[in-house]
């Protein structure tokens, strides 16, 4: 993601909630209030508190929390003088931002994987950065580079996701154009990724990205849906950007949508969220679980301001999620 611009006005909870138009029976999104500007929010519950890990236009790994899910406030960056590595990658950066995070928390530590790159290039780096102790304690030491890219490969090493599978066995998503989304297993004593890796969703016409999997039991089967952003995620009114999804039985795939397309055939996914009237661009998503996800959208009344949306997952008697709004 490029740098995001400075919220221009506060945006309202009422105002969110009556300006989207879903077109669908389901709920519409939960009502919102405080620090609501956001790019690539991934949420993590720990505890009684909601967490949410941003790109920001600031230094570092923007965070947000929230007792309730529904008011949210800003709190303070993780590296948010940067870090001198992180200039290999993005050497003209100022401040020191870095995309997309992607955390999870395991045995009382804190993982945190996110991207240092820019716009439209493949020297890139997925950092890690861990906590003893868990998301609060806050103790977040600097792990390094643990997957890098170059002009040339396969992959760009951009949005980083965590998830396990089944058995308990700790996976890195990550990927952006090119060959699109990749999956590898990690050790979950290090985080650090190990073994090979397997291609799991390409589109080289619109391009495809921000993965987030997640397991959701249908009629007594366990499937790993993967959910990714598809299309221009900044280019103004003009964005693309919408949200898809395909599922699994295995977690290293193959993703098929609803039609039986396979996710790594150019047009696949199962569009689960698009632009509306107001809010255009859906994408950067994340979920707690199979219950909530949350989203970014671009708000065309303010700026094209990039606005947090949280939803409950709602899954069809068909085993697919249904529309976020």
């Amino acid at each position: 993601m490029p740098h995001i611009s400075p919220l221009k006005r506060a945006v309202s909870a009422c105002a969110l909630a009556l300006a989207l138009v879903t077109g669908s029976a389901h709920a519409a999104p939960w009502s919102l209030s405080g620090s609501l500007l956001t790019h690539d929010p991934d949420i993590v519950k720990s505890g009684s508190t909601y967490w949410i890990f941003e790109t920001t236009g600031n230094a570092g790994i923007g965070v947000k929390y929230s007792g309730d899910g529904h008011a949210w406030t800003q709190g303070v960056a993780i590296f948010g003088s940067g870090l001198s590595w992180w200039k290999t990658y993005n050497p003209s950066s100022t401040p020191a931002q870095v995309w997309a995070p992607g955390c999870i928390e395991i045995s009382s530590t804190a993982a945190c994987y996110y991207a240092v790159s820019s716009f439209g290039s493949q020297k890139s780096a997925i950092g890690l950065t861990t906590s003893a102790g868990g998301i609060a304690a806050g103790k977040w030491v600097d792990n390094g580079a643990v997957i890098t890219s170059a002009s040339g490969n396969t992959y760009n090493a951009i949005d980083p996701q965590p998830v396990t599978d089944a058995s308990g066995n700790l996976y890195l998503s990550f990927g952006s154009f090119w060959n699109g989304i990749y999956i590898t297993k990690v050790d979950k004593s290090t985080f650090k990724p190990t073994g090979s890796w397997t291609n799991i969703a390409k589109d080289t016409s619109a391009g495809v990205e921000n993965s987030f999997i997640l397991k959701h039991t249908y009629s007594g089967t366990t499937y790993y849906y993967l959910f990714a952003s598809k299309g221009s995620c900044c280019n103004g009114s003009s964005s693309t950007y919408h949200i898809v999804v395909g599922r699994s039985t295995s977690i290293t795939g193959p993703y098929y949508d609803k039609n039986g397309t396979s996710m790594m055939n150019n047009g696949s996914g199962t569009t689960i969220a698009s632009s509306g009237s107001r809010f255009i661009a859906p994408g950067g998503e994340s979920a707690i679980s199979d219950t909530i996800m949350a989203w970014y959208a671009l708000d065309n009344q303010a700026s094209l301001n990039p606005i947090l949306f949280i939803n409950n997952l709602s899954w069809g008697s068909d085993g697919w999620p249904a529309a976020l709004w």
